[in-house]
């Protein structure tokens, strides 16, 4: 997930000043942070810069205005979401490890600030193409999660009865997260993760 991690060094100062991928992942992340902190609508390119210590005309530079600071914090995270669910990216003897494998990798993704980005920002402020890839890339999560739903029935490792009801159930859980999550909070991404599925694998036990 390395696409959406978080940034530990100073990308303005030191070894990393001269990597613009650094000074450009540094402005999306403090961008990312005001709009889950303070909203979209309340947060000016000014409050960026000065979460940074730097000017706007470089938050400019590197990002560019405030619609697209969005869509790149966006972008980055349906990128990260799209990666997770893919075929390959899975692994597991059955439809239940394989499952799980992508509830985990979800929840890790939203507890980003650029996951909780995503979630916590409407989706109006987007622009058409950036709106048309969320719901793409949204569409494609619940249809994996629905194929592996099929695939543990198939294989006796999971038992639903509906499987649509199934996946609204698990999406809608792993997308709240993003409301209430604190990176500073007692949980770590991985335990709540754990909780969630432990939670949600009593449901679809075989009997």
């Amino acid at each position: 997930m390395s696409s959406v991690s978080t940034l530990t060094d100073d990308p303005w100062t030191g070894g990393r000043a001269r990597d613009p991928d650094a000074k450009r992942e540094a402005v999306l992340a403090a961008a990312a942070s005001a709009f889950v902190q303070d909203g979209y609508g309340a947060t000016s390119i000014d409050d960026i810069a000065a979460r940074l210590g730097v000017s706007k005309p470089t938050v400019y530079y590197y990002a560019g205005g405030k619609q697209a600071l969005l869509g790149a914090c966006f972008t980055l995270a349906l990128d990260a979401y799209s990666e997770a669910v893919e075929e390959s990216a899975v692994t597991g003897i059955d439809g239940r490890e394989r499952l799980h494998q992508v509830v985990q990798k979800y929840v890790e993704i939203t507890t980003t600030v650029f996951g909780r980005c995503l979630h916590r920002v409407p989706d109006v402020e987007l622009t058409p193409d950036v709106r048309d890839r969320l719901r793409a890339v949204k569409r494609k999560v619940d249809a994996r999660i629905r194929d592996l739903l099929r695939e543990g029935v198939r294989d006796g490792s999971l038992r639903t009865a509906d499987v649509r009801m199934s996946t609204f159930a698990i999406s809608g859980a792993m997308n709240s997260i993003a409301q209430w999550y604190a990176p500073d909070g007692k949980l770590t991404p991985q335990e709540i993760a754990e909780r969630l599925w432990d939670s949600f694998s009593e449901g679809v036990r075989p009997r």
